[in-house]
């Protein structure tokens, strides 16, 4: 079957930085398809080529690397990309078509009429089947994301639309699947009985002052909360699936999402210099700390506290499960540590066990330590990275790693209290962990892991 990726959004960050790279990766690898970029930035394929690709890029991959001057404004756009997708196809008897939309939501509806003249006027003698790709975050609030979705479903089938969250395609998030399910120790320890808290950190020391224009919309909620974090708290909290397979995940999924009231304690905050080069204020939160509790038989009590932002001093993503300290308790002795499972996804995949052991040479004092897996010393550094992962899936038209639109929408609805215009937001020194944060710690009684 000859597979054709038509790249919206062809001159843009993630197709360079991202998407590029993984189709480049996928070719070395066997996989036999066509990407045609499309774009407004260069108006010859030869520029586009300097400027989008790195030196050595293979020759596979250029073979296969077509581009297009592209700009939606004009009318007559869709002439030539009709053309050039016909002679793409040539005489192939089997061929899919894969829209990768690289852009903001707003320009979907634009996108998608574009797409549907084009599919009408492809004479094309041969079995045709199409896909769409579409990024997060999928609207920018509830009523948005259902209306970007019935526009979907005007050209494409729900089974034809991959909704990318980026996270799901990562190592970690598949592995905590496989921890918590693929081990009998663990599965008899992971719920309410046992767990005490759960945390999750998303520190990054970078800000967004290069890419304002797009993150002013955006803000660490769309950003963040709404997608990443919440796939993993299902992730976490989900009961065991009557298989892996991606039916079966979502219905478990979206069991947890749908339990989980609206998000009630939270504060949100900007660093200090936001957008101190734009001429104006901005007032979009780059960073926010929030409680929520998973309200399931298993989950019940547990909470989660969630902090995540921009312009912190150290990159840190990790999600740490306390588990309780009860024999502290029964033996009277605050020496006794607690037992944790800390699984870090920044800087280096790994996930470790802290338990108690005796400390050498005295009189049965333990000590806590760590037993650590380490992916890149087990299976190697060469792990595909993320959107590898995701266009492969894409292109065997295998849907485990995506979101669905029930998922979405009940994110949405969870996150809704924080996109509210009225809500005060505090403003954080760079490099410095907003005051916020050490409240909601304080308030509840738990000390951010370090």
């Amino acid at each position: 079957m000859k597979q054709v990726v038509v790249q919206f959004g062809g001159t843009g960050d993630l197709a360079q930085k991202k998407l590029y790279p993984a189709y480049e990766h996928l070719m070395e690898k066997g996989f036999d398809f066509t990407v045609l970029a499309l774009g407004r930035r260069f108006k010859k394929r030869d520029e586009f080529l300097k400027a989008m690709l790195e030196e050595g890029t293979s020759k596979k991959f250029l073979e296969r690397l077509q581009y297009l001057y592209y700009d939606m404004a004009d009318e007559g756009a869709t002439g030539p990309l009709k053309e050039q997708i016909q002679s793409i196809i040539g005489d192939h008897e089997q061929v899919e078509l894969i829209y990768y939309l690289a852009l903001q939501p707003s320009l979907y509806e634009e996108a998608i009429r574009q797409i549907q003249v084009v599919d009408s006027q492809l004479s094309c003698h041969c079995n045709l089947t199409k896909k769409i790709v579409v990024e997060k975050p999928f609207g920018f609030d509830l009523e948005s994301a259902e209306r970007y979705n019935e526009i979907l479903l005007k050209a494409f089938a729900d089974k034809e639309i991959y909704r990318v969250d980026h996270y799901l395609g990562k190592e970690f998030m598949q592995n905590l699947l496989i921890l918590r399910f693929h081990n009998d120790i663990i599965r008899s320890i992971w719920d309410n009985r046992s767990i005490e808290s759960i945390q999750i950190i998303f520190d990054e020391t970078h800000g967004v002052d290069q890419r304002l224009g797009f993150y002013e919309q955006i803000g660490v909620v769309r950003d963040t909360i709404q997608n990443h974090i919440m796939q993993i708290i299902t992730y976490l909290t989900m009961n065991e699936p009557a298989t892996l397979s991606p039916d079966d995940i979502e219905i478990e999924k979206v069991k947890v999402l749908r339990s989980i009231a609206p998000v009630s304690e939270f504060h949100t905050g900007r660093y200090e210099s936001l957008g101190v080069n734009s001429g104006h204020i901005v007032h979009t939160p780059t960073y926010a700390a929030l409680k929520l509790s998973v309200n399931t038989y298993y989950f019940a009590g547990v909470p989660i506290y969630i902090r995540t932002g921009k312009m912190q001093s150290e990159a840190k993503s990790l999600i740490y499960v306390k588990f309780r300290n009860t024999t502290q308790k029964v033996m009277h002795d605050d020496t006794i540590g607690e037992n944790g499972v800390i699984i870090t996804i920044h800087p280096e995949l790994t996930i470790d066990i802290s338990m108690n052991l005796k400390e050498p040479d005295t009189s049965w004092k333990s000590k806590p330590v760590r037993f650590r897996f380490n992916q890149a010393e087990t299976f190697g550094a060469n792990t595909p990275e993320a959107y590898e992962q995701i266009v492969k899936k894409i292109l065997q038209g295998d849907k485990s790693l995506f979101p669905s639109m029930r998922e979405i929408t009940e994110s949405w609805r969870i996150v809704s209290p924080m996109l509210e215009d009225k809500q005060h937001m505090e403003v954080y020194p760079v490099r410095t962990l907003p005051r916020f944060a050490h409240d909601l710690a304080e308030k509840n009684g738990f000390t951010w892991f370090q």
